[in-house]
């Protein structure tokens, strides 16, 4: 028998039982993996869930969890995130997250925040109430490293977040858990940042005091004053720096196969180098490798005697 379902795929308890259901086939349809039960009260296609990434597994569950749990449940932190979806690196989903003026706790499936959170800063997505953009980039930054915090807010600012908002959300967590990071990572936050891998590039890079602060999205010319690239990052006006997902290798961005983007890259890359500039790549698994990275870009960068191209125009 085929149960009603709603827009998202929820099957709701308290709508088919007594009328489509038992409450024994339910959970007879649960423990034959027929159904997957997201919230108490909520279930969804077993297949369908488990096809999912953990993100949207876990937004899945925000909404089942505003649809069948306790009404009025304001949710934040990584689950508002989620609904958002505003990219985190690394996020723990474990549970769902909602905050309230009353005394936080945490149980088996749900964490409470405790803070007092503003009118402007509380909206609704998929019939979700949840925490606005610029208090949820403050939230995840404010309890995760200094990796997921430039993270979480360079995504924000990337959707258009209203920075100056978010200057005035960390004023007002003067003593919350955290606040430190916020404060620390905000000033270094920008939407130039065009990906996860960017903002751990530049999150990586700042904590080596001995690296130049990199510019980002760079548009770099001949002598002719033709456009040659625009890069990543560019290092000491000399060193050339490019995140490497490996997406744009395997054929899944555009109608360009791997092939023609390999030898276009090299094409670029060549002609950077012709105008003395010097070019490094690198992956997520760089990325994991600190020291491996730090070594990386020191030897790249030119020795402080070293002359430079003409600045960028």
């Amino acid at each position: 028998m085929d149960l009603p379902t709603d827009r998202h795929g929820l099957i709701l308890r308290r709508e088919t039982v007594g009328t489509h259901i038992t409450d024994e086939q339910l959970q007879r349809r649960v423990e034959g993996k027929a159904l997957y039960r997201l919230w108490p009260g909520a279930m969804a296609d077993f297949a369908t869930v488990d096809d999912l990434d953990a993100v949207e597994k876990h937004r899945l569950t925000v909404i089942a969890a505003a649809n069948a749990g306790r009404p009025g449940r304001l949710f934040s932190h990584v689950s508002a995130a989620a609904m958002h979806r505003l990219p985190m690196l690394w996020p723990d989903l474990s549970q769902v997250h909602v905050t309230s003026p009353k005394v936080g706790k945490r149980t088996k499936s749900i964490v409470k925040h405790q803070a007092d959170v503003e009118p402007q800063d509380v909206g609704v997505v998929d019939g979700a109430t949840v925490t606005s953009i610029e208090r949820t980039a403050c939230d995840v930054a404010r309890l995760g490293t200094s990796r997921q915090a430039l993270v979480v807010l360079d995504a924000a600012l990337r959707r258009d977040a209203d920075v100056e908002r978010m200057h005035r959300i960390l004023d007002s967590c003067r003593g919350f858990k955290g606040v430190e990071m916020l404060r620390r990572m905000l000033p270094h936050a920008n939407a130039l940042s065009e990906s996860v891998g960017e903002s751990l590039s530049r999150a990586v890079m700042l904590e080596s005091p001995d690296l130049p602060v990199p510019r980002q999205q760079v548009e770099l010319f001949d002598d002719r004053g033709t456009l040659i690239a625009r890069v990543d990052f560019l290092l000491a006006d000399r060193v050339v720096g490019e995140f490497d997902g490996m997406v744009k290798y395997n054929g899944t961005i555009g109608d360009k196969p791997a092939w023609k983007t390999v030898v276009d890259e090299k094409i670029r890359e060549d002609r950077l180098r012709a105008e003395g500039y010097t070019v490094i790549r690198w992956t997520w698994q760089d990325l994991a490798d600190k020291s491996r990275f730090h070594a990386m870009l020191k030897k790249a960068l030119p020795s402080p005697d070293a002359d430079s191209p003409t600045p960028i125009p």
